[in-house]
């Protein structure tokens, strides 16, 4: 089945290779070291002047289990591929509303722990595909994690949020969510239970996702890799239609 690349995944924590398009401005280098924050374990690559096939091939050599390009407009982020190592797929994601962690300001440092993931309304076909490429970025967590990360699909964005336990000191003037222990799609957190509430403080990096391929292969094939999907333009005539969620 599709999801046979993934049969092993959980055994060992995964590999995780960040790097960036050529030539990346200050900000994009800073963003891919604050998404190594994000995922426990990854490692930053400078990309210099490599191409993709001698990329994918130290990622190989080295046992990297996936790698992650970012790109960028004039000094915005606007663009993930995820290639899982070593035979896919690979995944396509337009990015948009990159805040960093120094943007942000006020907070404290970034816990390193593996983090519990929230995969809110991917629970169609493709949303499922989706959520399983995401999750495997991470490694199994403690049961006692303080962290959570979250993938909150709306409209078919996945907005990518960071939440963590809090200690004394919490924040308190951030908006509570209406469930308890599930964070609000828009930030990154850290949370504290106390009685029926709970306590939220941000964390950073905020960004958003909206998948538009996922081919079989891996990034270095390009074309030549099977096309397990594709977003095309006239799905946009069809607003009341739902990619990623089965409602």
């Amino acid at each position: 089945s599709q999801d046979d690349e993934y049969r092993w995944a959980g055994l060992e924590p995964p590999k995780v290779m960040v790097t960036t398009s050529r030539d990346p401005s200050a900000r994009l280098r800073l963003f891919a070291k604050e998404l190594c924050l994000l995922l426990p374990g990854a490692r930053r690559m400078n990309r210099g002047r490599a191409e993709l096939g001698a990329l994918v091939a130290a990622c190989r050599a080295a046992g990297v289990t996936d790698l992650l390009v970012l790109h960028e407009t004039r000094g915005r982020p606007d663009g993930l591929t995820v290639s899982h190592l070593p035979h896919g797929p690979t995944a396509h994601f337009t990015l948009s509303g990159a805040v960093l962690r120094q943007e942000v300001g006020g907070l404290g440092g970034a816990p390193l722990a593996a983090p519990h993931l929230l995969l809110l309304r991917l629970d169609s076909t493709l949303g499922k595909r989706v959520g399983t490429i995401l999750k495997h970025l991470f490694p199994v967590p403690r049961p006692d994690s303080r962290r959570v990360v979250t993938f909150a699909n709306e409209d078919d964005v996945i907005l990518v949020r960071w939440v963590t336990r809090g200690d004394a000191g919490t924040r308190t003037d951030l908006p509570l969510p209406q469930t308890p222990l599930t964070p609000p799609p828009h930030r990154n957190h850290v949370y504290r239970r106390r009685g029926r509430t709970v306590e939220l403080e941000e964390v950073g990096p905020r960004f958003q996702l909206r998948p538009y391929l996922i081919r079989l292969g891996t990034l270095e094939q390009g074309d030549a890799a099977d096309v397990e999907w594709r977003w095309h333009p006239y799905t946009a005539t069809a607003p009341k239609r739902r990619l990623l969620s089965a409602t």
